[in-house]
C-alpha cells in the first residue's frame, strides 16, 4: 500500500482523475479477526460524485462486540440476511477497479479489507494507490475525527446517521469538495474571474 501524498492527490483530482472514496463497519478492531459488515463506496472526481456501492455482508453475530455495535448500530436482522463475505467483497473489488481509493483511515480499512478477502478465501486486493484523509487531518493539524472535520469545515452531520458505511463516504466527499475548492489551482482561479 503506497499512500499517495495529499499535494499529489489534489493536483490528480484538479486533473479529472477517478477516485474511489469507501468505507467499512466492523465488528470491531483486531484486522487480523473481526469483520467487515458494511462497506460503501462512491466514485469521485471533479465533476461530482458517481456510482455508488453499498451492501452489508453476513458475519456471525457473537463476532459484533457491544463496543461495535454501540458505534455503527447496524441491526442483527439485517446483518443476518445480508449476502456472504466471499460474494459481497468479490464484487466490491470488482467495482472498485484499480482506481486510486480514498478513505478517512486508509491504514485501518485497507488491511481491513485484505484480512476479510484472505479469510473468505480470496486474493488480497492489489491496489497500491491510496489517500488518507485522516493522514491529511493530523498534518495540517485539523480535528481528526470525521464528524469533528466535517463541523471544521461547515458541512452538516445527521449524528444519527453517522457510522453508517455510506453515510460517511459521503460526508467525506462533502469535506473533500471543500478542500479542493480551497487548493483549486491559480489558473483555475484566474479564470473564474475572467
Amino acid at each position: 500500500m503506497e499512500i499517495i501524498p495529499f499535494q499529489d492527490f489534489i493536483r490528480r483530482y484538479h486533473s479529472g482523475e477517478d477516485f474511489i472514496v469507501f468505507d467499512t463497519e466492523t465488528t470491531g478492531l483486531n484486522t487480523f479477526h473481526d469483520d467487515i459488515i458494511e462497506v460503501g463506496a462512491r466514485q469521485w472526481n471533479k465533476h461530482g460524485p458517481g456510482t455508488s456501492f453499498e451492501e452489508l455482508i453476513w458475519v456471525n453475530p457473537n463476532k459484533i462486540t457491544q463496543a461495535a455495535w454501540e458505534i455503527h448500530k447496524i441491526p442483527m436482522e439485517e446483518v443476518e440476511k445480508a449476502r456472504k463475505p466471499e460474494e459481497v467483497l468479490s464484487d466490491f473489488i470488482r467495482f472498485c477497479g484499480n482506481k486510486p481509493l480514498v478513505a478517512h483511515n486508509i491504514k485501518f480499512d485497507f488491511p481491513m479489507l485484505n484480512s476479510n478477502l484472505v479469510r473468505s478465501g480470496l486474493k488480497p486486493y492489489q491496489n497500491d494507490q491510496v489517500v488518507c484523509s485522516l493522514i491529511y487531518a493530523k498534518e495540517q493539524m485539523l480535528p481528526m475525527k470525521l464528524e469533528e472535520l466535517a463541523k471544521h469545515y461547515k458541512v452538516k452531520t445527521k449524528p444519527e446517521a453517522l457510522h453508517r458505511a455510506m453515510y460517511d463516504v459521503d460526508l467525506l466527499i462533502e469535506i473533500l469538495n471543500t478542500v479542493m475548492k480551497e487548493n483549486e489551482p491559480e489558473e483555475m482561479q484566474y479564470s473564474l474571474v475572467l
